[in-house]
């Protein structure tokens, strides 16, 4: 028969230690392997989000591009009333100084595209009724055909906006929906945003925190580098005698949140103008104030204030602008830089400590 051995009572105290060594060190070893993971799937889910953005904004640009253009506008209205309620403490101040802000919007708008067609067709009547007669032959010719290749370029033009019209006016109600519901919506996501991450929700939130406040961060900074080029243009436009001088420096100030575009669309309704105003010799003097401003904000006090926001190079900037602009259209121009500034922090946030922790 086989004797039975009794167990040490020694050595199960021996191995109670051992075993709990190994457990811990079990529990270490999973820990690690977590941490070295770097939040995996919350990663992925971010960047699955991030492709359902650009998705959008390539397939429905003038709906993405009226919520994030809403987001900008509640921001530049947010921007005089926290600064009267820091300052003044009378909320009443806040809330006339938020009314003024919209009004003047409304005002630039409305008057904008009246001025710009009257303006385009006195030009169009000038040029028709010239005396070239006493002109040479060969320049007769020639201003002809800059007169022809005008109208065709205009109607082209002409022809194009008809066809954007209902695009154009989708996004202005879902703009005005936009803004009016923007607050509930921002309440609601921020109620529900840990839902959207499932390793580390909380890492997850400061993510998205992070995120949106470099954008708001970056809008706030740039309302004060508008607002600058708006007050020199609209001085200047006014010594120029140059027409509704005030609709085109609230243009320009809204302008200046789509860098190197914004310019280009506004400054084509200054030129017609001041041509019909004075001639060629005003052309110069315009050339001289846009370009004045805009060497001054790119060189002087744009760099200064939002050195501190983007730290972005700005050939980096110009350049997402122009490709973004081929892919995704008109709204490229809204979500360059907010999709610059989410792949900045997506590489601190998601990707840097994971190369740290695999070293």
């Amino acid at each position: 028969m086989t004797e039975k051995k009794g167990k040490n009572p020694s050595d199960n105290a021996n191995a109670r230690p051992s075993n709990a060594r190994s457990t811990s060190e079990n529990v270490a070893v999973n820990a690690s392997d977590t941490s070295r993971g770097g939040h995996k799937k919350d990663r992925w889910l971010v960047l699955v989000y991030f492709g359902i953005f650009l998705f959008l904004s390539h397939q429905v640009p003038y709906v993405i591009g009226a919520v994030v253009l809403a987001f900008y506008f509640s921001v530049i209205l947010d921007v005089p009333y926290e600064y009267l309620m820091r300052k003044t403490k009378q909320k009443w101040l806040a809330v006339i100084s938020y009314i003024l802000v919209v009004v003047l919007f409304v005002y630039a708008v409305i008057s904008f595209f009246p001025t710009v067609i009257n303006e385009v067709q006195s030009l169009f009547s000038q040029i028709q009724n010239a005396d070239i007669n006493g002109l040479p032959e060969w320049v007769q010719n020639i201003l002809k055909q800059l007169g022809d290749n005008l109208s065709t370029i205009v109607m082209s033009l002409v022809n194009q906006a008809i066809t954007f019209v209902p695009s154009l006016v989708t996004m202005v109600m879902l703009l005005v929906a936009a803004m009016i519901g923007l607050e509930s919506i921002k309440s609601y996501i921020g109620k529900n945003l840990d839902l959207l991450f499932v390793e580390d929700p909380a890492f997850g939130r400061k993510f998205a925190v992070k995120l949106f406040s470099d954008v708001r961060r970056y809008v706030r900074g740039q309302v004060l580098v508008s607002l600058i080029s708006a007050t020199l243009t609209t001085i200047g436009l006014f010594v120029l005698d140059i027409p509704s001088a005030l609709t085109f420096g609230v243009l320009t100030f809204v302008g200046g949140f789509f860098p190197y575009i914004g310019i280009i669309i506004t400054s084509i309704p200054i030129y017609l103008l001041g041509f019909s105003v004075g001639g060629l010799n005003e052309i110069i003097w315009v050339t001289v104030l846009l370009v004045g401003v805009n060497q001054a904000e790119t060189w002087l006090y744009g760099p200064k204030i939002q050195s501190d926001n983007l730290k972005i190079h700005w050939f980096i900037i110009m350049a997402s602008i122009l490709i973004f602009v081929g892919i995704f259209g008109f709204s490229g121009v809204i979500i360059a830089l907010p999709v610059l500034l989410f792949i900045r922090d997506f590489w601190k946030f998601y990707v840097k400590p994971l190369d740290a922790k695999t070293e």
